[in-house]
């Protein structure tokens, strides 16, 4: 049993320099959590509410913390239903998702030091109780393999190119420090290359170079030639990219402005057709407006026997919206992201609902980043295929992947 004791939160900056909510949380025995969440810019339209902090920093004072004091919960389901009850919305709409994720993260941390755990082992346990957990995967074997994002565009950058990310993806035979190191070499080899054309190598928000006066093909291209230098394209690495099309579906067409190209789903589906046919692609999140099920579905049964198809927007981290996925095939991989539904617990419902389809997972970070590294611990307390954290540059991305390194060579 927990006992809640304190609870208090500050307001302090992500790595866009806005205001976020930090929670503090500490149990009758002395056992101390905390949390700082982050905020997206690319945004399901069923996302959780995300509350201005000013509000939320009011109602984990007025509202929540004399809802919570001196009160004993059993697990993290019982703390974050709680919540969920207080809050009473669908959306999280009164409470905000970002004010119940930062006591719900809090609260994860303070148990796991009462119970003398890692966060990742507390985690774990709090899963493997989900029905079917145990039967789904192995978690005594996790290999976590990053999706490395080094070339930014859309929403993350002010470049002009319409895709979001573009990734250099090490092969899943490898181990976490060599992932890393694939990662670093070919992230510092794209960057001398962009140097010395002369292109700029300021980077966008999750870190990745955001050069100007590049089309999708030439961004591709850059990536595999600088791969191609260290690595066999095809067989050590691969390429994957987060389309991110809601961000430039308008009336009906896909508009790649930068290409000239103003497509229906049918076209741009044979766009993304030709991508994949010319590039070692094994990866495309996004790839169509969250509400474009046709193509959806379309895509899935044409390239998903060899490229894992990635939804986020389209099912936000929230088990109900994921179960209507799966019964339409929609998709073969889904991205995890807490603060896209509020709460621990749900979070690890999604996971295993997803693991129950057999879809791939991949937990991920969001661009308005902190230093919090909680999302590694949940990436391997459940097992996650891939990881989402960026480009290996800026502490609020290092910090998730030397969190990730620490525990994967920590012998557990």
């Amino acid at each position: 049993m927990s006992t809640i004791s304190q609870i208090r939160s500050i307001k302090v900056l992500n790595s866009r320099g806005d205001w976020t909510i930090k929670a503090y949380l500490d149990l009758n025995d002395g056992s101390k959590g905390w949390s700082i969440v982050p905020e997206g810019a690319s945004k399901g339209e069923q996302e959780a509410v995300c509350l201005g902090v000013d509000r939320s920093f009011e109602l984990v004072r007025d509202v929540i913390t004399p809802a919570l004091l001196n009160k004993e919960f059993k697990s993290q389901k019982e703390f974050d239903e709680f919540l969920i009850n207080l809050d009473g919305t669908k959306n999280k709409s009164k409470l905000g998702g970002n004010t119940i994720l930062s006591l719900s993260v809090a609260f994860a941390r303070a148990v796991s030091q009462s119970q003398k755990k890692e966060v990742w082992n507390y985690l774990r346990h709090e899963f493997s109780g989900i029905e079917g957990v145990k039967s789904q995967s192995n978690l005594s074997k996790v290999n976590i393999t990053p999706l490395f994002n080094i070339l930014n565009g859309g929403k993350h950058a002010q470049n002009k190119l319409s895709f979001q990310e573009f990734m250099i993806i090490p092969a899943k035979k490898y181990q976490i420090y060599d992932s890393l190191e694939i990662g670093r070499t070919v992230y510092k080899s794209l960057k001398k290359r962009l140097e010395k054309e002369g292109f700029s190598t300021g980077v966008g928000d999750e870190g990745g170079f955001a050069p100007e006066e590049f089309t999708v093909r030439k961004a591709l291209e850059y990536i595999r030639d600088c791969a191609s230098e260290h690595y066999k394209m095809g067989e050590e690495v691969f390429l994957g990219m987060d389309v991110a099309a809601e961000s430039f579906h308008k009336d009906g067409k896909y508009i790649i402005a930068e290409e000239n190209l103003e497509l229906d789903g049918g076209g741009f589906k044979d766009y993304l057709g030709s991508l994949l046919k010319d590039f070692e692609i094994i990866y495309l999140e996004d790839v169509f407006y969250e509400d474009d099920a046709k193509h959806w579905q379309e895509v899935t049964k044409n390239f998903g026997g060899k490229t894992m198809i990635s939804a986020d927007d389209l099912v936000v981290t929230n088990p109900g919206i994921l179960s209507q996925a799966v019964d339409k095939k929609l998709a073969n991989t889904v991205i995890v992201k807490p603060n896209q539904v509020g709460t621990v617990w749900e979070t690890l419902k999604f996971v295993a609902e997803a693991r129950g389809a057999g879809w791939n997972v991949v937990v991920s970070h969001r661009s308005g980043d902190t230093e919090d590294p909680f999302i590694a611990d949940l990436a391997f307390a459940v097992g996650a295929d891939f990881v989402k954290f960026g480009a290996i540059d800026r502490g609020e991305r290092t910090s998730k992947f030397n969190r990730l390194l620490e525990i994967s060579t920590s012998g557990l």
